[in-house]
């Protein structure tokens, strides 16, 4: 575990100052960590066998506990197809030109990293902290910072009009645009909620947490944060929401989609799999991670990806896949972040922007544009975490 992982998972969900807290949060950040890094190694074995991966979000809420099958039939998959790994060829140096650029710091830490990236590629938003559950969050538009109040912590993601939205550690959802924050309402019955993702609309897909590990989809809205709309059934998880308000997350053991009229349906499983993860969509894409084989007796986990239109599984040949982009362009994140076309055609990010030290450290890649041109990061070196982008021109 790296302190990046550390700093983007801890303090999510910290139990509400109760007598007897419902919500074990403590499992919740344990279970989360792992998560964070399955998804970074990839294919490499993980240290802990998740039993339920129907229950897995941004951070896992109530651990490894499985849900129980939906109390009706889901609806049927569509078909799936398995990708065999295969040889990626290199698309032509002339095609595009990427160069990296440092992101400022506003205030200083050793673990400055970003989170992710707006469709546009104009908004960025990161933390910077020591890596001791101490973060503040961060917004970069146009390459200008806006540090965030102190009283939030852990943004998650940001829209294309600069809506920032996170959760802090008491597990209180919010969202932040030009100095102004507010909060948005936790469903009755429920102790926290957990946002992951929001479009251009304004919707904000989360899921809200109570007691006997139970959870549901929620819905919110930046213009009406003190309203929600649960979606699907008890047992849900919402990770992610594309652009016309199709939701992709979780019902019980099953990766689903709804569509922004709330109807679902199962996503397909590859072959041999019975469960999945859906990790976020971006246009008809959707990705997230699936059980593969033992190994050493842990299980390796497995990058999958979905076509929302035709609901079709694959399983693309890279271990280290962090996040798709609109266009279908895949973002590997594996020490030297890559980009890989729909077309099966691929480009290596460049190095660090010094030119005397130009490929030196660590790279981590966690965002990508919807048109594949920007790519956000950091670099690991001499103990600490620097943020930075790729941005791409075309020749």
């Amino acid at each position: 575990m790296t302190m990046l992982d550390d700093q983007r998972i801890s303090e999510l969900l910290r139990s509400a100052p109760v007598p007897e807290p419902r919500v074990d949060v403590d499992r919740a950040i344990r279970d989360g960590r792992r998560r964070r890094q399955r998804r970074r190694v990839g294919g490499a074995a993980a240290g802990t066998v998740l039993a339920g991966l129907g229950v897995v979000g941004a951070v896992q809420f109530g651990g490894l506990a499985r849900e129980p099958a939906p109390a009706t039939p889901a609806l049927a998959a569509s078909p799936t197809v398995s990708t065999p790994t295969v040889s990626t060829p290199t698309a032509p140096a002339s095609s595009l030109t990427c160069e990296a650029s440092w992101l400022p710091q506003p205030i200083r830490g050793p673990v400055a990293v970003t989170i992710g990236v707006d469709p546009t590629g104009r908004h960025i938003v990161g933390e910077i902290g020591t890596g001791n559950e101490d973060g503040r969050v961060v917004l970069w538009t146009d390459g200008r910072a806006t540090l965030l109040p102190a009283s939030v912590r852990h943004g998650s993601a940001v829209n294309a009009d600069g809506y920032v939205i996170g959760t802090n550690g008491d597990g209180t959802g919010w969202v932040y645009r030009n100095g102004s924050l507010r909060t948005l309402t936790t469903p009755p019955g429920y102790d926290a909620v957990l946002l992951h993702a929001i479009n251009g609309r304004g919707d904000i897909a989360g899921t809200a947490r109570g007691a006997n590990e139970s959870h549901h989809a929620v819905l919110w809205s930046v213009d009406r944060p003190q309203e929600y709309r649960l979606i699907g059934r008890p047992g849900s998880t919402a990770t992610g929401i594309t652009e016309d308000g199709t939701v992709v997350g979780t019902m019980g053991d099953l990766p689903y989609r709804w569509t922004p009229q709330g109807a679902g349906k199962a996503l397909a499983l590859p072959d041999g799999s019975p469960h999945a993860s859906v990790e976020s969509a971006r246009g008809n894409w959707a990705v997230g991670m699936v059980n593969g084989a033992k190994k050493g007796g842990a299980v390796e986990m497995l990058p999958v990806r979905w076509d929302l239109t035709t609901g079709a599984a694959s399983l693309p040949p890279f271990p280290g896949m962090a996040e798709i982009a609109g266009n279908g362009d895949l973002l590997v994140g594996d020490g030297a972040p890559l980009v890989v076309s729909p077309d099966g055609t691929s480009r290596r990010l460049p190095g660090r922007p010094d030119v005397r030290a130009t490929g030196a450290g660590t790279y981590t890649a966690e965002g990508i544009s919807d048109d594949g041109l920007t790519v956000v990061g950091a670099v690991y070196e001499n103990e600490g975490y620097r943020p930075l982008v790729w941005r791409c021109t075309r020749a």
